[in-house]
């Protein structure tokens, strides 16, 4: 029983960074954009998404990789290849931080709004509370009150939405429409648009391998404890593997209940909130109600916290990279991976400044676009997609160098792996390039 008690105790110690990577990942990639491909194009999305979770898995893997070996994140690893790779990773996520943010915090106040008949309160108002109540956490609590509060959310994911997924496949899928024509064509139009958002995002937005290699570094600077390459991997792929196997789930529970229907989950962030939770309700009872509520706000709420506080540590650390050597005190006697006083310094104030900041961008994307939840949100992914090869090949080149071990190398066949992944991202993001301006959205 000890034992067990201790081993328990050890995977807790060593759990952290893969749940926070799967956590900032399901709410748009996952709740948005699967349930939007199933309830769209059915179960024909399966096949994206497996291809997406395969071909981008090296590049993700590479960010808890390298922390593990050195010690530091993978901005470390791009300023090794020059200042200009850190200067193009903090341009990428400024594109997208606010979008992000704003579009992520909006869905949130929807759900909340509609699930606790809080519709005469208007929705900036809404917003702005969820974000100033998550800001004060995150700067209050820090790593440790995120930790903790994400292994929570995912236990209740986990129990809600396969809950959800059992009920609809009992049920099975609706009777399409009489006048229902399917459109298998995903490569042209709004199909293309779905496809590029959904693959820039599945699990996550490439520039997401880097955040979690933060994570992974602040964890051992949190915990005093530098865990096996062994079990950051296993800590890493179980987030993964659970990425994947709730994106198979939000897809499957959109074709089974929305696709044939005409019905397109579409609009502002209530009316987006109203028709999720409706379609389940009527399709599946009213018991269904406060399981899928709870499911829908956990995910989108723990993609907010996950992405801003991401989003605002590789700000933070990305300035640090670029104003100090970033190395580690280890005069004493354990080595603990400790900073020097003004790099601490520099780094809690860039992310006191970065954090609200960021916040407030998203407030003012929301309040100017209020209407246009879904097409901002879009606009953010396939920005993502198109920016992921970049980023993949400097993380490529990052895992690669003198600076690990080699104990610590990827295998070949992941090798492999990455450079096909590398050019059919590649090749894909220049087909998309040429194609989409003829589309029609």
């Amino acid at each position: 029983m000890q034992n067990e008690r201790r081993n328990f105790k050890h995977l807790l110690k060593i759990l952290g960074p893969g749940l926070l990577f799967a956590s900032s990942s399901i709410g748009t990639s996952h709740l948005v954009l699967s349930t939007r491909a199933g309830a769209h194009h059915g179960m024909i999305f399966i096949w994206v998404i497996l291809a997406a979770l395969l071909l981008k898995y090296p590049f993700y893997e590479f960010g808890p990789r390298y922390a593990n070996a050195t010690g530091h994140s993978l901005l470390k690893g791009y300023k090794d290849q020059g200042k200009w790779a850190v200067v193009l990773y903090l341009a990428i996520i400024f594109i997208s931080m606010f979008a992000v943010v704003g579009a992520v915090g909006a869905v949130s106040a929807g759900l909340l709004s509609t699930m606790y008949g809080m519709e005469a309160i208007p929705m900036p108002y809404l917003l702005a509370g969820i974000l100033i109540l998550t800001g004060l956490l995150l700067l209050i609590g820090r790593y440790a009150a995120l930790d903790n509060i994400i292994k929570l959310i995912s236990i209740v994911l986990l129990v809600t939405v396969f809950t959800a997924f059992v009920a609809v496949l009992l049920k099975g899928p609706i009777a399409p429409a009489a006048d229902f024509v399917p459109n298998y064509n995903i490569l042209e139009g709004a199909a293309l648009a779905l496809l590029v958002s959904l693959v820039g995002w599945m699990p996550s937005g490439m520039e997401a391998s880097a955040m979690n290699s933060i994570w992974v570094v602040d964890k051992i600077r949190a915990t005093d404890y530098h865990p096996s390459l062994k079990e950051t991997l296993f800590d890493f792929n179980l987030g993964y593997i659970f990425t994947a196997v709730l994106a198979f789930m939000f897809l499957t529970i959109g074709a089974f209940t929305v696709y044939g229907s005409g019905e397109l989950l579409e609009g502002n962030s209530t009316q987006f909130s109203n028709k999720l939770l409706a379609v389940f309700t009527s399709n599946l009872g009213d018991w269904a109600y406060p399981v899928i509520a709870l499911a829908a706000f956990g995910t989108i709420y723990g993609t907010l916290i996950t992405a801003w506080d991401a989003f605002t540590r590789s700000f933070a650390r990305g300035l640090g990279v670029l104003k100090y050597e970033l190395t580690f005190d280890t005069s004493n006697s354990n080595e603990k991976l400790a900073y020097s006083a003004a790099q601490e310094q520099f780094l809690t104030r860039m992310y006191n400044i970065f954090l609200p900041l960021i916040g407030l961008g998203g407030f003012i994307l929301f309040t100017q676009f209020t209407g246009s939840m879904i097409a901002i949100l879009e606009m953010a992914t396939i920005f993502s997609f198109i920016a992921a090869p970049l980023i993949s090949f400097l993380n490529l080149r990052a895992i690669q160098s003198k600076r690990i071990p080699e104990s610590h190398r990827p295998p070949s066949w992941m090798l492999v792996l990455s450079y096909v992944g590398l050019i059919a991202m590649s090749v894909f993001a220049i087909y998309y390039l040429f194609a989409m301006p003829t589309g029609e959205h």
